[in-house]
């Protein structure tokens, strides 16, 4: 028994050791650096829409004529930031992308905000989205006839009737961030199903002065392809300000906003716009 009891003694002071070994070599969350890191990506998301959200989308998922950045090999390859700015410097004029000349700590903290909606991406699952319905409806209508400015461009009883049924809070509340562009229709109040909804706009001027107005489809320094109210397609090629292309964003509205939303606002609209059922 004596012996058994030293080595199962010595058995539990060895599985004691390495286990205090183990957690000596976690490392602890640094909540300096994590509060660091969370405002280069709110900084990175700034940037990322002055500079790449007309193409890409301000969520950097794809937008009238970029892909998706979260999908990009060299985004995933990237390491703070410096891969991603050797590409900008260059570009890719033959593809439409042109070069930027970015500050470096600017670059940094792109790549830092695309990390963290690549991250947030790949973990969506386990992300809790907790009662985000804690505003004041009443705070929400006043914001929305007053300082928001959204009753310029919606009705309760027009383009916004039942929207309150149509969406969950979570999907209504980043609908009012930022409406998604292409096909809607199919709710109460909805218009019909329209594939062009929300997608920027453009009138070309011929040489001749013969215009064409239509949908974008596509848009680079080399060519513009539009769809026309009738649906029909139509491209030009591109030679610098020949064909003039005059561009407008149904959504530029809400990319003005993005800078300016405060939470007690946002939670006060979400809350007003779930009354419109």
């Amino acid at each position: 028994m004596g012996a058994l009891g030293v080595r199962v003694g010595v058995a539990s002071w060895v599985c004691l050791s390495i286990g205090l070994m183990v957690h000596a070599q976690v490392p602890q969350p640094d909540p300096a650096a994590q509060a660091a890191a969370a405002a280069a990506a709110r900084r990175g998301a700034e940037a990322h829409t002055v500079h790449c959200g007309f193409c890409h989308g301000t969520n950097a998922r794809g937008g009238a004529s970029g892909p998706d950045l979260l999908r990009s090999e060299l985004v995933l390859d990237d390491v703070g930031g410096r891969q991603l700015g050797a590409f900008l410097r260059t570009g890719r004029p033959d593809a439409g992308m042109p070069a930027f000349d970015l500050p470096r700590d600017q670059v940094v903290d792109i790549a830092a905000f695309l990390h963290t909606e690549i991250d947030a991406a790949a973990n969506r699952r386990s992300y809790e989205i907790l009662d985000i319905v804690t505003g004041d409806p009443e705070a929400g209508r006043a914001y929305f006839n007053g300082a928001g400015g959204c009753s310029r461009c919606h009705s309760p009883s027009g383009d916004l009737q039942g929207i309150g049924s149509r969406y969950d809070p979570v999907a209504l509340q980043g609908r009012l961030v930022m409406p998604p562009r292409g096909r809607r229709g199919g709710g109460p109040g909805d218009v019909a199903a329209d594939p062009d909804h929300n997608r920027l706009r453009a009138t070309v001027t011929l040489a001749s002065g013969e215009t064409f107005s239509g949908a974008v489809l596509r848009i680079t320094d080399f060519d513009v392809t539009l769809r026309d109210a009738s649906g029909g397609v139509r491209s030009w090629l591109r030679d610098g300000d020949s064909p003039r292309v005059d561009l407008v964003d149904p959504l530029q509205p809400h990319l003005d906003m993005l800078p300016a939303w405060q939470d007690t606002d946002m939670r006060n609209m979400t809350a007003y716009l779930l009354t419109l059922k």
